[in-house]
């Protein structure tokens, strides 16, 4: 069965600090999906599961309010179909935890409009966006470089994704951010900290997935991304594109 879009999935690692202490990166963690939809315009946020029977999993959603502030509401727990309503404003939102995994597919979403913002398929318990809460130093400080470890993940039970590479997309923080392949599937690899680099070569090049471009069925190509903060660097609510490509029979 040939590999299609929906079969690469982009998942988190073991260690995803959020602060610049503890071990960054490791192995593939498929309980934590890497993409998601930001809310636009601010506002409060819903979460409901396509299962009746899921009515024991709390869902809390992290993100800053308009005036920046990090902040994190519990939506209480879900009552199966039936959405659970939350009460903060958000601007953007960072990171949704569920208590225990779910029966059915549980969907946050906006109050107002009702996007679908963040869809945690059955065995994920967490969505996030990488570098959570970095910041630059003030004016006149140093720059800080921060790096991340996520995985190209070929969910496809038979196929592999051949001629397969990984490019950066132009746009949005694209200029402050470059990354790095790991020369093996399903690596393990691990750096000291979120701030210091893994050994490898980063740059903004278009890249070849290890295992001579076959990116073999149900594994993960390690992928670290790498953000550079000059000190003074202004906040920004942006977005980074990474893009897997390949040919399929």
């Amino acid at each position: 069965m040939a590999v299609v879009d929906a079969d690469i999935i982009v998942y988190g690692s073991a260690n995803m600090q959020e602060t610049n202490s503890g071990t960054q990166g490791g192995a593939i963690d498929t309980a934590v999906l890497m993409v998601f939809t930001d809310i636009s315009p601010n506002g409060t946020v819903d979460a409901h599961s396509t299962s009746a029977s899921d009515t024991t999993q709390t869902v809390t959603v992290y993100g800053r309010i308009a005036d920046g502030t990090l902040t994190s509401e519990n939506l209480g727990t879900l009552t199966g179909t039936t959405p659970i309503t939350g009460s903060t404003v958000f601007e953007r939102i960072l990171k949704v935890v569920m208590s225990a995994t779910a029966v059915g597919v549980v969907v946050v979403e906006e109050n107002s409009g009702g996007e679908d913002l963040v869809t945690l398929a059955i065995g994920t318990t967490e969505c996030r966006r990488p570098f959570y809460d970095v910041a630059a130093e003030a004016s006149g400080g140093s720059a800080v470089d921060y790096y991340e470890k996520i995985f190209f993940y070929n969910s496809n039970a038979t196929s592999a994704l051949t001629s397969a590479t990984i490019a950066e997309i132009a746009g949005g923080a694209a200029a402050q951010i470059d990354f790095m392949l790991p020369a093996t599937l399903d690596d393990s690899g691990t750096s000291p900290d979120r701030i210091t680099a893994p050994a490898g070569t980063f740059d903004s090049a278009t890249k070849n997935v290890a295992n001579s471009q076959s990116h073999s069925p149900v594994s993960g190509q390690g992928v670290w991304i790498h953000l550079s903060l000059p000190a003074g660097t202004a906040a920004n609510n942006t977005t980074y594109t990474l893009r897997e490509s390949g040919q399929t029979v």
